[in-house]
This record gives C-alpha cells, sequence and structure tokens, in this order.
C-alpha cells in the first residue's frame, strides 16, 4: 500500500484543463436551487460594498442629526434600507450554506459513484494493479474524494469572492491606496503558508498511507468488524488480542505522531500570521482614526466604512488567495482523480448479439500478468467444440485459472487470439461474456435476498416462484430456501437483519443456481465447483452434472480427479503449458502427471465408489 507522490510536472495548461473539468464537475453535481443560489452569488458579491456603504451613510447620518443638521425621518430611510441589506445578506448566507453542504454531499457521491464506476469498467489488467491502479483508487477513497469534492465546490465560490475583493479594493483605494497595500501584504503569508501546508499534507498522505491502512487493518483484524477478515477463529483460539492491539497501537502511534507533528506546526504558524493581520489591522483603524481627527469634515462614517471593509477585505484577500492556493494545490489530488476516471474502459459492444454455437478457439495465445517476469500461459493451441465437456487438471500455479479468465475476457492474450463462436473475444466482448455462465474460484456472496442472488446473473430474464424452485432442485439448493422463513424473498448474509450467513457450501449452491440460471449461455465455466461442498453434495453434482448443464459446452476446473470421469477430455497444465490431453483411459494409459495425479488420490475415488456406485470408476 506504500505510494510515492506523484511527481509528475503539471504544465499550466493542465492546470487550466484540471481546473475547468473541476467547474464542469462542481456544476454537473448542483441541484438546480443550488445552481440558481450560486448565479445569484455574483449579485451577492457586491453586498459588502453595498452593506459598508449604506452604514457609512447612515453614520453620517446620525452626526449630522447630533448636530441637529437632520431630522429623524431623513436618517430612518437609511436605517431601513441597511436593516434590509443585512436580512438579504443573512438569508442569502443560509441558503448558501445549505446548498453548500448538499452541494459537498451530492459531489462526494458522484466521485464515489465514478470510483465504483471505474472499477467496474477498467481494463481487468488494472485491477491487477497495472500502473499501481489499486494503490490509485485506494488514494482516491481514503483522501483524494474529500479533498476533491471540496475544491471541485469551491471554484464557483473563488469567482464570487474575487468580485468582492476586487469591489472592497475599488472603494478603499479612494480612501486611501496605502490602506490597501497594507492590507494585501499582511495576507501574504497567510496564502505562502497555505500552499505549503497543501503541499506538505498531499505529501504526507501518500507517503504516510500503508501506515494508515495498517492501522486500519489491524483494527479490522481485531473487531472482526470487516467481514473479508477470515482470522477471527486464529484470534480468539490463540489469545492474540494483546499482540495485535499492541500492534495496532505502534502503527497507529506513529502515524498520529506524525500528523500530530504537522498540525502544530501548521496551527503555530497560522496562529503568527493571523497575529500580524490583526496588528496590522489595528494599527490602519488608528491611521484612520488621526485623518478624522485631523479633518472632521471627513465625518464618522469614513471610519466605519474603512472599519467594515478593512476586515471583509481580509476575509475576501483569504478566501480569494488562500482558497485559490488550496485549490491549486488540491489540483495534485484532482489530478490524481481524474487520471483514475481517464484510466482505459473495457471496450463492450452495445448491442451483444446471441450466439447459437460458441466453439472456442485458442491460436497461440501466451499470456503473462502485470509486472510478472514469467508468462502465465504460454503458447497455448487449442479448439474446444460446442456442447464438449472438459476437465482441467494441473497443480496450483499451473495456468488453470488463468485460462479460465481469459476466456471470459477478464484479461486479453499478450499475444495469440482467443475466438468464442468464430468472433474475436476482444473486439466482442459483452457477446463473448453473454455466451458464457461462470462459477468463479471467488464467487460472489451478495448480501440480498436468495431470490436476487440467484437472478442477479441474468438481469434480462423473468422468472416465476416455481421455475427458480425447480431450478434450486436441481442444483440441490432447494433445502436451503426451503428452510428459510421467507423462502426465496429471505435476506441472507453478514448484514441480514436476523444476521442470517450462510455457510460455504449454501453459498456454493447459489452461486451454481445463479450460473445455470443464464440459460442462454452456450458455455458453461466451472471452477472448483465442490470446493465448499461436503461429500453428498459433491456426489450429487456430480450425478447430476448431465442434466445440469444439457448441451452447453462445459469446462471443469477441479483439484479432485474424480470429476475427470464423467467428461469427454481432460486438459493437464503444467507451467502455463498443455502438458498432457486426452480422456481418463488414454492418460491412464499414459502414464504420465495425470496417471501420477490420479493414484494419489485413489483412495478418495475407492471411496465415492461406495457412495456413488458406478460414477466413478477406478
Amino acid at each position: 500500500m506504500k505510494r510515492e507522490p506523484n511527481k509528475e510536472k503539471l504544465k499550466a495548461s493542465d492546470v487550466v484543463s484540471i481546473a475547468w473539468r473541476a467547474l464542469t464537475v462542481s456544476f454537473r453535481t448542483k441541484s438546480k436551487l443550488s445552481f440558481t443560489v450560486n448565479v445569484l452569488g455574483f449579485a451577492m458579491a457586491f453586498m459588502p460594498v453595498w452593506i459598508s456603504t449604506a452604514l457609512r451613510t447612515f453614520t453620517d447620518h446620525v452626526q449630522f442629526m447630533s448636530q441637529g443638521q437632520e431630522t429623524v425621518s431623513q436618517g430612518l430611510i437609511v436605517f431601513i434600507l441597511l436593516i434590509s441589506l443585512y436580512i438579504i445578506q443573512a438569508g442569502y448566507t443560509f441558503v448558501s450554506d445549505y446548498c453548500a453542504e448538499i452541494d459537498q454531499q451530492r459531489t462526494t457521491k458522484y466521485i464515489k459513484k465514478t470510483i465504483i464506476d471505474c472499477a467496474s469498467r477498467v481494463e481487468y489488467k488494472y485491477i491487477e494493479n497495472e500502473g499501481d491502479f489499486r494503490e490509485k483508487l485506494a488514494f482516491a477513497e481514503m483522501f483524494g474524494g474529500s479533498q476533491v469534492a471540496a475544491s471541485m465546490q469551491q471554484t464557483v465560490v473563488i469567482l464570487q469572492q474575487l468580485i468582492t475583493f476586487l469591489s472592497i479594493i475599488a472603494v478603499l483605494s479612494n480612501v486611501s491606496a496605502w490602506v490597501v497595500v497594507i492590507l494585501l501584504v499582511t495576507c501574504i503569508p497567510a496564502v505562502v503558508l497555505s500552499i505549503i501546508q497543501k503541499d506538505e499534507d498531499y505529501k504526507n498522505n501518500t507517503k504516510n498511507m500503508r501506515e494508515g491502512a495498517m492501522s486500519v487493518h489491524l483494527f479490522y483484524m481485531a473487531s472482526g468488524a470487516n467481514e473479508q477478515c477470515k482470522s477471527m477463529n486464529d484470534v480468539r483460539f490463540y489469545g492474540i488480542y494483546d499482540w495485535i492491539k499492541e500492534k495496532w497501537r505502534d502503527v497507529s502511534s506513529g502515524y498520529l505522531k506524525k500528523k500530530n507533528g504537522i498540525t502544530r506546526k501548521h496551527v503555530l504558524y497560522n496562529s503568527i500570521a493571523d497575529v500580524l493581520r490583526n496588528a496590522v489591522y489595528i494599527g490602519i483603524l488608528l491611521l484612520v482614526a488621526k485623518k478624522i481627527y485631523d479633518n472632521p469634515a471627513m465625518g464618522l462614517g469614513i471610519f466605519m466604512l474603512v472599519f467594515t471593509l478593512s476586515a471583509q477585505l481580509q476575509t475576501a484577500t483569504t478566501k480569494v488567495f488562500v482558497g485559490a492556493a488550496r485549490f491549486f494545490g488540491d489540483i495534485q489530488y484532482m489530478r490524481d482523480f481524474f487520471q483514475l476516471e481517464d484510466t482505459p474502459k473495457e471496450k463492450l459492444e452495445e448491442h451483444p448479439v446471441v450466439l447459437e454455437r460458441a466453439d472456442i478457439l485458442f491460436d497461440n495465445v501466451s499470456f503473462a500478468y502485470p509486472n510478472a517476469d514469467v508468462q502465465a500461459l504460454k503458447h497455448i493451441d487449442l479448439t474446444i467444440k460446442q456442447g464438449e465437456k472438459i476437465a482441467i487438471v494441473g497443480e496450483n500455479g499451473s495456468g488453470k485459472s488463468t485460462f479460465i479468465n481469459l476466456l471470459c475476457g477478464m484479461h486479453q492474450p499478450t499475444s495469440g487470439h482467443i475466438t468464442v463462436g468464430g468472433l474475436d473475444a476482444a473486439d466482442h466482448l459483452a457477446t463473448v461474456r453473454s455466451a458464457i455462465s461462470v462459477v468463479f474460484q471467488n464467487f460472489g456472496k451478495y448480501e440480498t435476498s436468495i431470490r436476487d442472488n440467484i437472478t442477479i446473473g441474468d438481469r434480462t430474464r423473468s422468472a416465476t416462484d416455481e421455475e427458480l424452485i425447480q431450478l434450486a432442485k436441481k442444483t440441490n439448493a432447494y433445502s436451503l430456501i426451503e428452510s428459510q422463513p421467507r423462502g426465496l424473498d429471505e435476506v441472507v448474509g453478514t448484514f441480514s437483519e436476523s444476521g442470517n450467513n450462510l455457510s460455504g457450501g449454501q453459498w456454493q449452491k447459489l452461486a451454481i443456481t445463479r450460473a445455470i440460471y443464464r440459460d442462454k449461455a452456450r458455455i458453461m465455466v466451472l471452477d472448483e465447483p465442490t470446493a465448499a461442498l461436503d461429500p453428498v453434495a459433491e456426489a450429487q453434482l456430480y450425478r447430476d452434472f448431465t442434466e445440469l448443464t444439457g448441451d452447453k459446452t462445459t469446462i471443469l476446473i477441479s483439484h479432485r480427479l474424480g470429476i475427470t470421469s464423467i467428461v469427454d477430455r481432460i486438459l493437464v497444465f503444467a507451467d502455463g503449458e498443455i502438458i498432457e490431453e486426452g480422456s481418463h483411459v488414454e492418460l491412464m494409459a499414459l502414464d504420465g502427471q495425470y496417471a501420477k495425479m490420479y493414484r494419489a488420490q485413489a483412495q478418495w475415488y475407492n471411496e465415492e465408489v461406495d457412495m456413488q456406485g458406478k460414477l466413478v470408476n477406478t
């Protein structure tokens, strides 16, 4: 999980492009109310000048009334105007803050949706961590999302504050150009500090990402809060909570110590900058007071004008320059996010066709995983005819699952071609996938109803309860459905209200049922389909194998070689190559790798003969 900061230098054109994309996303994620409020905000940007000018006029009226030069009615009109402006500003601020919060949430939702879309649509080689994709994805989720969301929504605010900033400068310049210069100069430290802090935060987040992720991992390991953590039995049985807590404390303490050190430095420097600005602010007010004392004809209104606008100028300067500095500091986060968004996607045709026949051809196919020095598959030449039943066997790492991943279009060959039904799989990915139904070794366990767990495999098909029940009976999953209080509509999984999680074998039965439900598929792929099943359920699957698969081409991957007696052909993989090919009888007569593996498991098969009769022939 260690990731170095992106050191690629940004050109001016890159910055403009990223800023424009951020502004586009900002407007795209706004509601109609928020959009209207933001448009009104450009007019409201002049409100500080309007209020300060009205306050100056009102103060002068009060001074003149105290001297008997005006009546109360003349000042009352200005007072009503001043109060009206304050009410309008307060109302706009309330609505604007509300919309800003909603916009932040909408933008965050957009970013998370983009991350999900990216992970689900990118070329599968990136899921295997091509170009450190997984680290980039995790970084975007942990840091980039919130940073990008905040900055994207700040783009319009910065433009509005720029209007406020320029209008205040125009008014104060008529009083004293030096007041403007001094106020701007004293804001420079805050701007510089903001730029430095953003750069440090980005570097710190990228460099210390591993420690943060490890801290979370150790917490999940000890608490069991993550469904993916499978170590709770070990932790409880061996009593290693204290060890995990100590590791978590060490990692977390180091991680927090670094973050706290940076935070202390930032707070100290910002405090010094604030003291400088406030001291100068007081000095400016004393300067204006002296000018009024020397020239009483200026009136007290000018003091109120400078008093209010000086504070507003400092605020506007901070929001414009610090906001811009932070925005451009976040350009690095936004660059990472947009690079993630621009990651090449799988090319899926819009209108896949339904294949009547799906003969499979591997033509001199080789493949190597990203960043791997050794090829996972080497020069595979293979033809599988429609309706054939094929078993693929071999030791771990021999290339069996890689072969399946290539067939399913999860990866593209490094060299060679794969065709299904005469169509190049790379150019007709959606069509090829629609022709295949798969039970992967790591099959999905969906936190939803049993019905959805089955039908999610083919959302174009609509089936009645009776059809689903009949299908479940074929796959030996009906007993699971029958035992549930709500039958097909029972929600299962860790997060179900009743905590109704299933056993590994029950989940696998649902996965097999889901694969069979995809009835338009011409190819059935079962990767270790009995790994989580008990011997009785495994024997039942073997007995029902022909009925389940019908006329579909079927490819079985299994470590248990008893399944090889019910297929037409066996492929033996080793070191990414097909080293043997033939029927069970032919390969036993060959007395090669398959025969050696089969004899090593002979006792298992003898036991299966007792249970299954003629199914397994030893």
